[in-house]
Protein backbone atom coordinates (compact mmCIF):
# COMPACT_ATOMS: atom_id res chain seq x y z
CA UNK A 1 0.00 0.00 0.00
CA UNK A 2 2.68 2.65 0.76
CA UNK A 3 5.69 2.99 -1.45
CA UNK A 4 9.13 1.38 -1.25
CA UNK A 5 10.88 3.28 1.71
CA UNK A 6 8.04 4.97 2.88
CA UNK A 7 7.01 4.51 6.14
CA UNK A 8 2.94 4.89 7.72
CA UNK A 9 2.71 8.60 8.93
CA UNK A 10 3.19 8.26 12.55
CA UNK A 11 0.13 9.15 15.14
CA UNK A 12 0.34 10.72 17.78
CA UNK A 13 0.22 9.05 20.87
CA UNK A 14 -2.96 9.08 23.01
CA UNK A 15 -2.52 11.06 25.79
CA UNK A 16 -4.98 11.59 28.44
CA UNK A 17 -6.62 15.43 28.65
CA UNK A 18 -4.76 17.20 31.83
CA UNK A 19 -6.94 17.99 34.90
CA UNK A 20 -7.31 21.71 34.50
CA UNK A 21 -5.59 23.36 37.41
CA UNK A 22 -6.61 26.69 39.86
CA UNK A 23 -7.08 29.91 37.60
CA UNK A 24 -7.85 27.29 33.97
CA UNK A 25 -10.84 27.71 32.62
CA UNK A 26 -12.20 30.00 34.44
CA UNK A 27 -12.09 28.22 37.70
CA UNK A 28 -10.88 30.55 40.80
CA UNK A 29 -7.97 30.24 42.29
CA UNK A 30 -8.03 28.35 45.15
CA UNK A 31 -5.12 26.71 48.40
CA UNK A 32 -2.56 24.16 47.23
CA UNK A 33 -3.82 20.74 46.20
CA UNK A 34 -7.49 22.58 45.72
CA UNK A 35 -9.76 20.87 43.38
CA UNK A 36 -10.76 22.96 40.92
CA UNK A 37 -15.33 23.00 41.29
CA UNK A 38 -17.64 24.69 39.15
CA UNK A 39 -20.66 26.36 40.20
CA UNK A 40 -22.55 22.82 39.99
CA UNK A 41 -20.42 20.91 41.56
CA UNK A 42 -20.50 23.49 44.56
CA UNK A 43 -24.19 22.62 44.30
CA UNK A 44 -24.07 19.60 44.17
CA UNK A 45 -21.39 19.46 47.13
CA UNK A 46 -24.25 21.93 49.10
CA UNK A 47 -27.35 19.62 48.83
CA UNK A 48 -25.34 16.84 49.80
CA UNK A 49 -24.45 18.87 52.85
CA UNK A 50 -27.71 19.94 53.24
CA UNK A 51 -29.21 16.02 53.17
CA UNK A 52 -26.60 14.68 55.92
CA UNK A 53 -27.58 17.42 58.22
CA UNK A 54 -31.49 16.82 57.41
CA UNK A 55 -30.70 13.17 58.08
CA UNK A 56 -28.98 14.40 61.80
CA UNK A 57 -32.29 16.15 62.07
CA UNK A 58 -34.46 13.01 61.38
CA UNK A 59 -31.94 11.19 63.81
CA UNK A 60 -32.49 13.36 66.95
CA UNK A 61 -36.20 13.47 66.11
CA UNK A 62 -37.15 10.17 66.15
CA UNK A 63 -34.79 9.83 69.68
CA UNK A 64 -36.38 13.15 71.22
CA UNK A 65 -39.73 11.78 69.84
CA UNK A 66 -39.08 9.06 72.34
CA UNK A 67 -39.05 10.92 75.34
CA UNK A 68 -41.54 13.44 74.43
CA UNK A 69 -42.92 13.99 77.35
CA UNK A 70 -39.91 14.02 79.77
CA UNK A 71 -38.92 17.16 77.95
CA UNK A 72 -42.52 18.89 77.68
CA UNK A 73 -41.86 18.66 81.27
CA UNK A 74 -38.46 20.27 81.28
CA UNK A 75 -39.77 22.84 79.31
CA UNK A 76 -42.29 23.75 81.66
CA UNK A 77 -39.89 24.82 84.49
CA UNK A 78 -39.21 28.13 83.60
CA UNK A 79 -43.25 28.16 83.29
CA UNK A 80 -43.37 27.22 87.24
CA UNK A 81 -40.34 29.20 88.80
CA UNK A 82 -41.91 32.33 86.89
CA UNK A 83 -45.38 30.98 88.41
CA UNK A 84 -43.76 30.98 91.94
CA UNK A 85 -41.77 34.46 91.37
CA UNK A 86 -45.08 36.16 90.88
CA UNK A 87 -46.58 34.91 93.74
CA UNK A 88 -49.43 33.23 91.75
CA UNK A 89 -51.32 30.41 93.73
CA UNK A 90 -51.51 26.81 93.24
CA UNK A 91 -49.76 25.67 90.23
CA UNK A 92 -49.78 26.30 86.58
CA UNK A 93 -52.17 24.72 83.80
CA UNK A 94 -51.39 24.13 80.29
CA UNK A 95 -54.85 23.71 78.98
CA UNK A 96 -54.94 21.79 75.17
CA UNK A 97 -57.87 23.44 73.24
CA UNK A 98 -57.67 20.25 70.57
CA UNK A 99 -57.23 16.13 70.36
CA UNK A 100 -54.33 16.82 68.57
CA UNK A 101 -52.92 19.64 70.27
CA UNK A 102 -51.06 17.16 72.19
CA UNK A 103 -49.57 15.72 69.76
CA UNK A 104 -48.26 18.25 67.79
CA UNK A 105 -46.72 19.67 70.77
CA UNK A 106 -44.70 16.89 71.34
CA UNK A 107 -43.87 16.88 67.62
CA UNK A 108 -42.60 20.27 67.90
CA UNK A 109 -40.61 19.69 70.73
CA UNK A 110 -39.09 16.62 69.18
CA UNK A 111 -38.50 18.61 66.37
CA UNK A 112 -36.45 20.99 68.54
CA UNK A 113 -34.77 18.71 70.56
CA UNK A 114 -33.53 17.29 67.30
CA UNK A 115 -31.79 20.06 66.10
CA UNK A 116 -29.77 20.14 69.36
CA UNK A 117 -28.64 16.71 69.03
CA UNK A 118 -27.79 16.90 65.62
CA UNK A 119 -25.92 19.90 66.36
CA UNK A 120 -22.32 18.47 66.11
CA UNK A 121 -23.28 16.67 62.41
CA UNK A 122 -24.38 20.06 61.38
CA UNK A 123 -21.59 22.26 62.56
CA UNK A 124 -19.23 19.20 61.03
CA UNK A 125 -21.11 19.47 57.65
CA UNK A 126 -20.55 23.20 57.40
CA UNK A 127 -17.15 22.79 58.06
CA UNK A 128 -16.37 19.88 55.67
CA UNK A 129 -18.39 22.39 52.70
CA UNK A 130 -15.98 25.04 53.07
CA UNK A 131 -12.63 23.02 54.05
CA UNK A 132 -11.56 22.40 50.60
CA UNK A 133 -11.35 26.19 50.36
CA UNK A 134 -8.90 26.11 53.01
CA UNK A 135 -4.95 26.03 53.64
CA UNK A 136 -3.71 23.22 54.76
CA UNK A 137 -2.53 24.59 58.18
CA UNK A 138 -6.19 26.18 58.62
CA UNK A 139 -8.08 23.06 57.77
CA UNK A 140 -6.75 21.75 61.02
CA UNK A 141 -9.11 23.52 63.10
CA UNK A 142 -12.04 21.43 62.04
CA UNK A 143 -12.67 20.10 65.80
CA UNK A 144 -12.13 23.10 67.88
CA UNK A 145 -13.92 24.44 65.16
CA UNK A 146 -17.03 21.77 65.58
CA UNK A 147 -16.35 21.84 69.62
CA UNK A 148 -16.74 24.91 69.80
CA UNK A 149 -19.45 25.72 67.68
CA UNK A 150 -21.84 23.05 69.69
CA UNK A 151 -20.69 24.77 73.15
CA UNK A 152 -21.93 27.87 72.23
CA UNK A 153 -25.21 26.81 70.66
CA UNK A 154 -25.94 25.21 74.37
CA UNK A 155 -24.45 27.70 75.96
CA UNK A 156 -27.09 30.28 74.29
CA UNK A 157 -29.65 27.72 75.06
CA UNK A 158 -29.04 27.37 78.47
CA UNK A 159 -28.71 31.23 78.87
CA UNK A 160 -31.98 31.38 77.84
CA UNK A 161 -33.32 28.11 79.95
CA UNK A 162 -32.36 29.71 83.03
CA UNK A 163 -32.13 33.53 82.94
CA UNK A 164 -34.64 34.69 79.61
CA UNK A 165 -37.90 32.38 80.25
CA UNK A 166 -38.13 32.75 83.86
CA UNK A 167 -38.02 36.28 84.14
CA UNK A 168 -39.67 37.11 80.85
CA UNK A 169 -42.77 34.47 82.16
CA UNK A 170 -42.29 35.92 85.46
CA UNK A 171 -42.53 40.02 84.20
CA UNK A 172 -45.58 39.11 81.88
CA UNK A 173 -47.50 37.32 85.28
CA UNK A 174 -46.55 40.26 87.85
CA UNK A 175 -47.87 42.85 85.10
CA UNK A 176 -51.03 41.02 84.56
CA UNK A 177 -51.88 40.94 88.40
CA UNK A 178 -50.77 44.77 89.00
CA UNK A 179 -53.13 46.05 86.38
CA UNK A 180 -55.67 43.91 87.82
CA UNK A 181 -58.77 45.77 89.42
CA UNK A 182 -60.12 45.31 92.70
CA UNK A 183 -63.22 43.98 91.77
CA UNK A 184 -61.94 42.22 88.79
CA UNK A 185 -59.57 39.23 88.70
CA UNK A 186 -57.03 37.67 86.20
CA UNK A 187 -57.32 34.21 85.37
CA UNK A 188 -54.64 32.97 83.17
CA UNK A 189 -56.04 30.04 80.33
CA UNK A 190 -52.44 29.52 79.05
CA UNK A 191 -52.65 26.73 76.48
CA UNK A 192 -49.71 23.90 75.83
CA UNK A 193 -49.39 24.41 72.24
CA UNK A 194 -48.66 28.35 72.47
CA UNK A 195 -46.19 27.67 75.11
CA UNK A 196 -44.14 25.08 73.60
CA UNK A 197 -44.18 27.06 70.80
CA UNK A 198 -42.67 30.31 71.79
CA UNK A 199 -40.46 28.65 74.38
CA UNK A 200 -38.39 26.13 71.57
CA UNK A 201 -38.56 29.18 69.48
CA UNK A 202 -36.49 31.62 71.51
CA UNK A 203 -34.56 28.51 72.96
CA UNK A 204 -33.18 28.04 68.96
CA UNK A 205 -32.82 31.45 68.67
CA UNK A 206 -30.77 31.85 71.46
CA UNK A 207 -28.47 29.31 70.71
CA UNK A 208 -27.52 30.66 67.09
CA UNK A 209 -27.32 34.26 68.34
CA UNK A 210 -24.21 32.94 70.44
CA UNK A 211 -22.47 31.95 67.36
CA UNK A 212 -22.17 34.94 66.32
CA UNK A 213 -18.57 35.40 67.75
CA UNK A 214 -17.48 32.13 66.04
CA UNK A 215 -19.12 34.24 62.53
CA UNK A 216 -16.72 36.88 63.40
CA UNK A 217 -13.98 34.72 64.03
CA UNK A 218 -13.57 33.03 60.75
CA UNK A 219 -14.42 36.08 58.54
CA UNK A 220 -11.52 37.42 60.60
CA UNK A 221 -9.37 34.80 59.59
CA UNK A 222 -10.50 34.53 56.28
CA UNK A 223 -9.43 38.36 55.91
CA UNK A 224 -12.99 39.32 55.34
CA UNK A 225 -13.54 41.89 58.17
CA UNK A 226 -11.48 43.56 60.51
CA UNK A 227 -11.72 45.00 63.97
CA UNK A 228 -12.14 48.53 62.26
CA UNK A 229 -14.60 47.29 60.36
CA UNK A 230 -16.57 46.03 63.02
CA UNK A 231 -15.95 49.84 64.81
CA UNK A 232 -17.00 51.67 61.54
CA UNK A 233 -20.25 49.99 61.52
CA UNK A 234 -21.35 49.28 64.87
CA UNK A 235 -24.19 51.90 65.36
CA UNK A 236 -25.68 49.79 62.13
CA UNK A 237 -25.06 47.16 63.74
CA UNK A 238 -27.09 47.44 67.17
CA UNK A 239 -30.00 48.67 65.24
CA UNK A 240 -29.97 45.20 63.44
CA UNK A 241 -29.53 43.73 66.79
CA UNK A 242 -32.77 45.00 67.76
CA UNK A 243 -34.95 44.17 65.01
CA UNK A 244 -33.44 40.27 65.27
CA UNK A 245 -34.32 39.94 68.38
CA UNK A 246 -37.89 42.13 67.48
CA UNK A 247 -38.26 38.87 64.89
CA UNK A 248 -36.98 35.70 66.84
CA UNK A 249 -38.77 36.64 70.20
CA UNK A 250 -42.11 36.64 71.23
CA UNK A 251 -44.17 40.44 71.07
CA UNK A 252 -43.72 41.50 74.03
CA UNK A 253 -40.29 43.71 75.33
CA UNK A 254 -38.57 41.94 78.09
CA UNK A 255 -37.40 38.95 76.14
CA UNK A 256 -36.41 41.36 73.13
CA UNK A 257 -33.88 43.56 75.25
CA UNK A 258 -32.86 40.31 77.00
CA UNK A 259 -32.15 38.84 73.52
CA UNK A 260 -30.52 42.35 72.38
CA UNK A 261 -28.63 42.54 75.30
CA UNK A 262 -26.62 39.43 75.19
CA UNK A 263 -26.26 40.43 70.92
CA UNK A 264 -24.48 43.75 71.75
CA UNK A 265 -21.80 42.47 74.46
CA UNK A 266 -21.19 39.69 71.86
CA UNK A 267 -20.98 41.83 68.60
CA UNK A 268 -18.11 43.85 70.91
CA UNK A 269 -16.73 40.97 72.27
CA UNK A 270 -16.18 39.71 68.70
CA UNK A 271 -14.58 43.15 67.78
CA UNK A 272 -11.58 41.97 70.10
CA UNK A 273 -11.48 38.71 68.66
CA UNK A 274 -11.34 40.44 65.22
CA UNK A 275 -8.68 42.78 66.53
CA UNK A 276 -6.43 39.74 68.25
CA UNK A 277 -6.83 37.47 64.50
CA UNK A 278 -5.99 40.40 62.67
CA UNK A 279 -2.77 41.52 65.31
CA UNK A 280 -1.77 37.73 64.78
CA UNK A 281 -1.90 37.87 60.95
CA UNK A 282 -0.64 41.22 60.42
CA UNK A 283 -3.31 44.17 59.81
CA UNK A 284 -3.29 44.51 56.13
CA UNK A 285 -5.22 48.13 56.60
CA UNK A 286 -1.73 48.91 58.23
CA UNK A 287 0.36 47.16 56.12
CA UNK A 288 -1.38 49.52 53.60
CA UNK A 289 -1.08 52.48 54.97
CA UNK A 290 2.33 52.16 55.64
CA UNK A 291 3.33 51.27 52.16
CA UNK A 292 1.22 54.54 50.88
CA UNK A 293 3.60 56.56 53.28
CA UNK A 294 6.74 54.72 52.06
CA UNK A 295 5.51 55.37 48.67
CA UNK A 296 5.16 59.36 49.39
CA UNK A 297 8.41 59.91 51.22
CA UNK A 298 10.16 58.18 48.43
CA UNK A 299 8.29 60.38 46.07
CA UNK A 300 9.13 63.39 48.08
CA UNK A 301 12.82 62.57 48.07
CA UNK A 302 12.89 62.43 44.47
CA UNK A 303 11.39 65.20 43.91
CA UNK A 304 14.01 66.82 46.09
CA UNK A 305 16.95 65.23 44.39
CA UNK A 306 15.51 66.20 41.35
CA UNK A 307 15.14 69.36 42.30
CA UNK A 308 18.86 69.97 44.05
CA UNK A 309 20.44 68.55 40.69
CA UNK A 310 18.26 71.42 38.47
CA UNK A 311 19.41 73.91 40.99
CA UNK A 312 23.12 72.82 40.63
CA UNK A 313 22.91 72.46 36.85
CA UNK A 314 21.96 76.59 36.80
CA UNK A 315 24.81 77.34 38.81
CA UNK A 316 27.45 76.14 36.54
CA UNK A 317 25.33 77.46 33.61
CA UNK A 318 25.86 81.10 35.02
CA UNK A 319 28.00 83.70 32.89
CA UNK A 320 31.11 84.30 34.84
Amino acid sequence: MFGKGKQPPAQPDPTPESTPTNGELGLAEGPEGDTPMSFWDHIGELRGRLIRCALGVIFGFVLCFAFASELREFLAVPLHQGWADANLPDRPKLNALGMMDVFITDMRVAFAGGIFVAGPIVFWQIWAFVAPGLYSHEKRYAIPFVVASTIMFLLGATFCYTLVLPWTIQWLLSYGQASAGAETAINYQLTINTYIRDSTKILVAFGLVFEFPLLIAFLSAAGVVTHRTLLAIWKYAVVAIFIIGALLTPPEPVSQFMMAGPMIILFFASVGIAYLITKSKGDPTARFEQDHEDDERDEDDEQAHRHHGHDHHDHHDQPR
